[in-house]
């Protein structure tokens, strides 16, 4: 869901559909993933309009909890603040799929010198999610005016097999530092950082970035590296193989789970093909700090994914540490603790003012906020 205008003024297609009983006023324009999206034009999604939009962004876009989207919290999440940033639409692989797009947030007024860049890769079992899933990981650091932020979209299983879409991030990350005087990145600075299924591909962009088999070929600017100085993967995947060693509500040896889907067929009948989707794969000496944040109660992506990482990387000697969430689910974490340990990480790998965090057990909800 992109931000399309800045003005609160409501689109006129939208005034020319709204049925004459509907006493619902807009306050602002939709953004263009929303109006994709409204199918029958009536300025709310509801029912099949749902389909693809991760649980978490759900929850932060249905403010008054009815179980649907009005264009008016569409635009509150995704209208662009006046005077702080820009959120900018760029395709990375030289043709016009909206999947191989990236959204670029910067800030309105750009500094003089080069600043770090964080990129956001979004989760969705790797078959839904958009990058328009980004915005709220990332906008405090644009607002803060010391970071160039973008979220990077990818193609889904459904359109292209394993490896399809790391080399699309891949793509990506060539294709900011390609541009990157003209956006004022240092690529030197940059941290990469997803949740589940975007957690798997921040992870591997972290350990593959001197793998030159794992590049690809996509877009214009293949002169260019894709390494990193750092990278957090929120409850990502990291051993297929493995996943079912550890309780969870999928299936994940079964044809139809996501990670078979991502491969093109059953993960264990597949293990050289299964292999080279792991990260663990990739694990050396040269990889970039490296940082596990997951819920000791994720049914979702086992919890044994990130001890295997974590163990991996140290392993090799690559900085590392494991952020165990207390009964903590697959995602919606609510300990503000664990901000600023994903906070302290990035300052750690842009500017070395932060030592790397140390392994720690946090609980899911503090006390201070369970009285």
């Amino acid at each position: 869901m992109i931000p399309v205008n800045a003005l609160y003024k409501t689109p006129l297609w939208l005034l020319l559909v709204l049925p004459l009983h509907c006493n619902q006023i807009l306050a602002a324009a939709p953004s263009q993933e929303f109006q994709r999206l409204d199918k029958d034009r009536n300025g709310v999604l509801a029912g099949n309009e749902l389909i693809g939009i991760p649980a978490e962004l759900f929850k932060q876009l249905d403010s008054n909890g009815d179980g649907k989207i009005s264009a008016a919290e569409d635009e509150r999440h995704f209208g662009r603040p006046n005077g702080i940033f820009t959120v900018t639409e760029l395709q990375y692989a030289n043709n016009k799929n909206p999947r191989q797009s990236l959204d670029l947030y910067h800030p309105n007024e750009p500094s003089k010198a080069k600043l770090p860049l964080i990129l956001y890769i979004h989760g969705g079992a790797w078959r839904s999610g958009s990058k328009a899933a980004g915005r709220q990981p990332l906008e405090d650091y644009v607002k803060s005016g010391n970071f160039i932020c973008a979220s990077i979209g990818y193609r889904l299983s459904q359109e292209a097999n394993w490896p399809a879409q790391l080399h699309d991030c891949k793509a990506a990350i060539r294709f900011l530092y390609a541009h990157a005087d003209k956006y004022h990145i240092d690529p030197t600075r940059t941290v990469v950082l997803g949740a589940s299924a975007g957690g798997h591909l921040a992870t591997m962009v972290s350990v593959t970035g001197n793998n030159p088999k794992m590049e690809g070929n996509l877009g214009k600017h293949l002169d260019q590296h894709t390494r990193v100085a750092g990278g957090i993967s929120y409850y990502g995947p990291t051993d297929f193989q493995k996943m079912d060693d550890f309780p969870s509500n999928i299936e994940h040896d079964a044809e139809n789970s996501p990670e078979s889907q991502l491969i093109g067929a059953p993960i264990q009948q597949i293990p050289a093909r299964t292999q080279a989707a792991n990260p663990l794969t990739y694990i050396d000496e040269n990889d970039p700090p490296l940082i596990c944040i997951h819920g000791s109660r994720d049914r979702l992506v086992p919890f044994n994914q990130s001890p295997l990482l974590y163990n991996a990387l140290e392993s090799a000697k690559v900085p590392t540490a494991l952020i165990t969430i207390l009964d903590g689910g697959h995602g919606n974490f609510r300990n503000p603790k664990i901000q600023k340990i994903e906070k302290a990480f990035v300052e750690h790998c842009t500017s070395g003012t932060r030592p790397i965090p140390k392994n720690t057990t946090l609980p899911n909800i503090p006390k201070s906020m369970t009285k």
